[in-house]
């Protein structure tokens, strides 16, 4: 009876030739398939990379750019030298008449 069962038990673990070619066909197209994701992944991530390179560019610039509006608008502003400016521009104070002299020309 032992006999039996050992034959028994090498049947059971041998596989059969059909399912051995399915699982190896399976196989190689899981593995495949892998190989074409990963890369297409590393395609994307290089086009990413390239694209935050360009961001990260841009914020530069821009952090530059907005750095000195900033310095402009917090720059301390001579009243009197706008203000001989304006006069030479012929522009007034608010109230004030500018009269242009047009007998001189």
């Amino acid at each position: 009876m032992k006999t039996r069962s050992i034959a028994k038990a090498k049947r059971a673990k041998k596989m059969n030739p059909v399912v051995k070619a399915l699982l190896a066909v399976l196989l190689v197209y899981v593995a495949g398939n892998m190989i074409v994701t990963c890369v297409k992944l590393q395609v994307r991530i290089q086009e990413k990379q390239a694209e935050l390179k360009d961001v990260t560019q841009k914020i530069s610039s821009q952090t530059v750019l907005n750095e000195e509006l900033n310095d402009i608008l917090n720059a301390e502003v001579d009243s009197a030298y706008v203000e001989s400016v304006a006069r030479d521009l012929g522009y007034g104070s608010v109230g004030e008449r500018v009269y242009d002299n047009i007998t001189d020309e």
